[in-house]
């Protein structure tokens, strides 16, 4: 499930306690706040930033960057948006902060060891001076996290490829992991896969055509109701401004509403139009009750317009399970990698409106250029599709209580 806006921190102390078995109270206990903070730090109801010590003592009881933990606390208090998280910050900003890190990481020191009596290991307590770190591992490591993070080797070096700083970049790299498997172990990043049904559809070749087709069949049949032959002469007259400034609808020779074709309709209603056009309707119905031809034609067409509500349900039914299915397998396929960061996955139908931008931001990779893009491409190929699932005209189906 994707995460609200106002929740990343939330989700930070979720993922913890879904993996650890951890309780809110035993939770609170340790990082020295009372559970009913934690709770509004779960579902992000905190108007104030959160101290930074509690801040940092989360960090280390959950096990990630106090940066990240900070982060999140300022997304889910108002002090940082979205937008601005996600903003790309200017190259010069970027390497300063990278420069600032590895030359902290310079500074760090290792705790030296001695052997006791027993001829175990213990601390030194007077070490005669500090032990700088592997400062050349950490570089190495933050490098095969960072690949990992933006998807392979290869992808962090797409930037220029054939320069002799990506090679050895990718020399560094190669020597540090065996393969794109063994790569995915330095992700720091949480595996997010947000998916749309119908654009998911779209790359199987599964599409609604069928759908489509049984909804065209209806409203041929709609189309095909005769018309009732006892209508009486209507209330309205052809300069009637309210109609002119519709041009899907006019009046005919014995005053009644006329309205064109659905097919020659615009491809988007004016809704202001749509409303007037009902209040019309309403306006010849009140002038006189209806014959008994108007009763007959509205009860055939609205028999069909039930079943078209029922072919829709059908359809949403459909895509549910597919949805169901696609995110179980989903979420197989990324276990089978062996991830040690949290995996979401969440697989939708498209909201009303969509645009096809936000369609192409929920739709999975055609070619793959990762593990990861490559497990959802496998589990969608794997995956029954609706129509695999339910074969059968959609009418018949529905027709036949499937």
């Amino acid at each position: 499930m994707a995460t609200p806006p106002n929740r990343q921190l939330g989700q930070l102390i979720d993922d913890y306690k879904r993996t650890h078995s951890a309780t809110d109270s035993g939770l609170a206990q340790r990082i020295g706040i009372t559970r009913q903070s934690l709770m509004q730090w779960r579902t992000g109801e905190f108007a104030a930033l959160p101290k930074a010590a509690n801040l940092r003592a989360l960090a280390t009881e959950i096990g990630r960057p106090y940066r990240q933990v900070l982060g999140a606390a300022l997304l889910d208090s108002g002090y940082l948006t979205p937008a601005d998280d996600q903003t790309a910050r200017p190259y010069d900003e970027v390497l300063h902060d990278a420069i600032a890190v590895l030359t902290e990481a310079r500074r760090l020191t290792n705790q030296p060891m001695r052997h006791t009596s027993s001829g175990h290991w213990e601390p030194d307590p007077y070490p005669r001076s500090a032990l700088p770190i592997d400062w050349a591992e950490f570089v190495t490591l933050a490098l095969a996290g960072a690949a990992a993070n933006a998807g392979g080797i290869e992808t962090i070096l797409a930037g220029r490829p054939g320069s002799w700083e990506a090679e050895r970049i990718r020399q560094t790299l190669q020597s540090t992991v065996f393969d794109e498997q063994d790569l995915m172990r330095h992700r720091t990043d949480p595996i997010t896969v947000d998916l749309w049904v119908e654009a998911v559809l779209a790359l199987t070749g599964d599409t609604t055509e069928d759908d489509q087709g049984a909804e065209l069949a209806l409203r041929d049949q709609q189309n095909a109701i005769p018309l009732p032959h006892d209508i009486p002469p209507g209330p309205f007259k052809p300069d009637d401004p309210r109609i002119a400034e519709i041009d899907w609808l006019s009046v005919g020779d014995d005053g009644n509403l006329v309205v064109a074709p659905w097919l020659d309709w615009p491809v988007t209603i004016n809704q202001d139009k749509l409303a007037v056009y009902e209040e019309l309707v309403d306006e010849a119905r009140n002038s006189r009750p209806d014959t008994p031809g108007e009763i007959a034609y509205e009860r055939a067409f609205d028999e069909i317009e039930a079943v078209s509500t029922a072919l829709d349900s059908q359809r949403k039914a459909d895509y549910a399970a597919y949805a169901q299915r696609l995110t179980t397998a989903i979420e197989t396929k990324l276990r089978e990698l062996n991830p040690t960061v949290p995996v979401s996955v969440t697989v939708t139908t498209a909201p009303e409106g969509a645009t096809s931008e936000e369609y192409d931001a929920h739709r999975p990779s055609d070619y793959p250029e990762d593990l990861i893009e490559g497990a959802v491409l496998t589990a969608i190929m794997d995956t029954p599709t609706p129509s695999d699932a339910a074969p059968g005209a959609p009418l018949d189906r529905l027709e036949n209580g499937e």
